[in-house]
């Protein structure tokens, strides 16, 4: 996570990262009007497949520009 600054203020540790499983995210959105964020992950050639992992984001969820 980043700060309006581009600072770097924390980070979401995903459960298999030790072991090499986890490692490569394909997408996250953090739910609208919550703190709510979804990451989706592909374990690529280490067995596990796609898993989606839910965490507690830093700022809540805004409106997509796209969609107002």
């Amino acid at each position: 996570m980043f700060n309006r600054n581009g600072t770097p203020i924390g980070q979401v540790l995903l459960p298999g990262r030790e072991e090499g499983h986890n490692l490569q995210s394909t997408n996250l959105a953090i739910q609208l009007g919550t703190h709510e964020l979804h990451i989706v992950t592909n374990d690529a050639t280490g067995g596990q497949g796609a898993t989606i992992f839910r965490a507690r984001a830093f700022t809540h969820g805004m409106r997509l520009y796209s969609h107002q």
